[in-house]
């Protein structure tokens, strides 16, 4: 794979499906426009084809009702001001009704129970910013933090609403108003008999943070269930509210579970035995059907509240599913191949009735895709999980670290480690401790003074037996990483300062005691993993920074940030810069306007493309 080929792939997410068809989201890039163009695909009397797309329109998020008769999905369209149009459309064969109309964003939306309701979550310009003309040159009147969010750029000014629009007359009615609420953002949604239940974000009394809550409506009345948890979805299962996320915000880094909430609050943990983090849950037939991550894997099981049952143990990534009474249908990707839709039958992938969808069958006739190497590497003090793409024993090899911590590489296809393979580098990436899919004590054996000591000794050892794997003599080695990846670049290079050649520090969380005050997590994020409060140990929060170290590193690197970046904001990449200029240090850095943090995943196509080149260019130069 080279940087032009992202444009020939397809990414198919939101997959539903009835008893007789399938469908599902498909998104690629476009260079021309750059921009992403998604369309909707159906699976109907033993084809695929195209549902719904446009030149003009995008199309997402594709619900059938619960009574699997009507389509819903979301229409995004420019208008003549090039101002975006989203609505909500019903289909009821042929024909299609749009129920629900706005030049503000809609987040989600949600089939009541009956069918005869959808409920319908925006996101607004605040009561106060509303009647404000140009609001670009609006001065910013802070009194909360934090005040913006990586990928939704400011948000104190920004309130979720929702709408409950009757189906058969259009007819709406605002709900739940997030202006007099003070709901910075509404999460999931679920209604059971005549309730709603709902996640909410808003300000703490102090206005130091965002607090996260369960709200239960019933009529006009809202009652908080529980607060400072931290929940994704929330679903019924059993007539028993359910939700996945963690009781307790603060537990984290933890698995990410299952809980039975109950309204007085009380929540009971379900699956414990499991033992690793859960991505989704979708229920069918008094069956909970769960995706979970496992040691480089994404698998399905499925449980009945309290025994589970794996579905499938293969060396694949399951990303998104859709279970229905006569089959399950799942988006799979390997190592070597992207995104296509089989349904799984006995624990074994097949294709879709010998009709495939072929999502990305063009792309693999005209790219090569490389197959990794894996091994369990024993360190001596851990068994690491570690992945190898070998090109040759005399090429270059870099080392790719994954943000997170909590977060995992593995048997997923990785355009990253695709396009560098493709362009001459061995590749080797790993799961160091701190990872997740392995476990609740796993991931948390990098927090406190166990930061920067355990990952790092098991990225470089896992780094140094891979090579010996693989059986390469070159020994001009790259290393590069983002987000927390970018972190542990740095401290590799400041600590290891002769071991690597080049490196990329991409998005990167370089010290720890500014990031506290300008991040977007900065209040919670640093006293999750370091175990102490920013005031009452400054000097444990500079001994984990690599800034603190970085006078050692003589490593030429390149930095590369977003300047819309509020996860590690771009400060971050700058003392990192000053410092290597200031000594003289070979060093660059690449700021792309416009973006977040989320750049390499879904930035503006042309820019993925540049960023690809830019770190293809730096490695070739200092390694080959």
């Amino acid at each position: 794979m080279r940087p032009n080929n992202l444009i020939d792939f397809r990414k198919i997410s939101n997959i539903t499906s009835s008893n007789k068809e399938v469908l599902a989201q498909s998104t690629k890039m476009d260079f021309d426009e750059n921009t992403y163009k998604n369309e909707l695909w159906k699976y109907s009397k033993n084809t695929w084809k195209i549902f719904k797309g446009s030149k003009k329109s995008n199309f997402s998020i594709p619900k059938y009702s619960n009574n699997k008769k009507l389509i819903s999905y979301i229409k995004s369209t420019k208008n003549s001001k090039k101002k975006i149009i989203s609505s909500i459309c019903i289909q009821n064969g042929n024909s299609i009704n749009t129920v629900f109309e706005t030049e503000d964003s809609i987040q989600n939306y949600y089939w009541s129970s009956k069918d005869s309701f959808i409920y319908i979550v925006t996101k607004e310009w605040d009561k106060s910013f509303k009647s404000i003309e140009d609001k670009d040159m609006e001065p910013l009147y802070l009194e909360n933090i934090p005040y913006r969010f990586d990928t939704r750029g400011i948000i104190f000014n920004k309130r979720n609403h929702v709408y409950k629009v009757n189906i058969s007359n259009q007819r709406k009615t605002k709900i739940i108003d997030g202006d007099k609420e003070g709901f910075i953002s509404i999460g999931s949604i679920v209604e059971s008999g005549d309730s709603l239940y709902f996640t909410a974000n808003s300000y703490n009394e102090s206005g130091s943070m965002l607090n996260e809550k369960i709200i239960k409506k019933t009529g006009s009345k809202l009652e908080t269930i529980h607060k400072d948890g931290m929940w994704g979805k929330l679903f019924i299962f059993n007539n028993e509210l359910h939700g996945i996320g963690l009781d307790k915000r603060f537990d984290w880094p933890t698995n990410i579970s299952i809980h039975q909430i109950k309204d007085t609050g009380k929540t009971t943990l379900l699956y414990s035995s499991l033992d690793r983090p859960i991505v989704n849950v979708k229920c069918e037939d008094s069956f909970m059907y769960i995706l979970y991550e496992d040691s480089g894997k994404q698998l399905l099981a499925k449980g009945d509240g309290k025994n589970i049952q794996i579905l499938i143990e293969d060396q694949v990534t399951i990303s998104d599913f859709a279970v229905d009474s006569k089959k399950v249908a799942v988006v799979v990707n390997t190592f070597s191949k992207q995104d296509e839709i089989y349904q799984l039958v006995n624990g074994a992938l097949e294709d879709w009735e010998n009709t495939p969808s072929k999502a990305n069958y063009s792309f693999h006739r005209k790219v090569k895709s490389y197959e990794c190497i894996y091994k369990r590497i024993d360190t001596g003090k851990s068994k690491i999980d570690a992945w190898g793409i070998y090109v040759g024993k005399n090429n270059p090899t870099l080392l790719s670290i994954h943000g997170g911590p909590a977060a995992q590489y593995g048997f997923t296809y990785f355009d990253e480690f695709q396009t560098y393979a493709q362009a001459g580098f061995n590749v080797v990436a790993c799961n160091p401790r701190g990872a997740s899919g392995r476990g609740h004590k796993f991931l948390r054996d990098v927090c406190g003074n166990k930061w920067g000591v355990n990952d790092t000794h098991d990225v470089v050892s896992t780094f140094k037996q891979m090579v010996k794997e693989l059986k390469i003599s070159n020994k001009n080695y790259g290393i590069m990483g983002g987000s927390y990846g970018g972190f542990m670049t740095a401290w590799v290079i400041s600590h290891y300062p002769k071991m690597f050649k080049s490196s990329i520090v991409e998005r990167a969380l370089l010290n720890w005691e500014t990031m506290v005050g300008t991040s977007d997590i900065g209040i919670t994020f640093p006293e999750m993993y370091l175990l102490e409060e920013f005031d009452k140990n400054i000097s444990l929060y500079r001994k984990k920074s690599p800034i603190t170290y970085a006078n050692n590193i003589v490593t030429p690197t390149l930095i590369i940030h977003s300047e819309n970046d509020y996860r590690c904001p771009v400060e971050q990449g700058e003392q990192l810069f000053s410092n290597l200029k200031r000594r003289d240090v070979e060093s660059a850095m690449m700021r792309f306007p416009a973006e977040s943090h989320e750049l390499s995943r879904s930035g503006q196509p042309l820019h993925r493309k540049q960023r690809f080149e830019a770190i293809i260019n730096w490695h070739k130069k200092h390694l080959t």
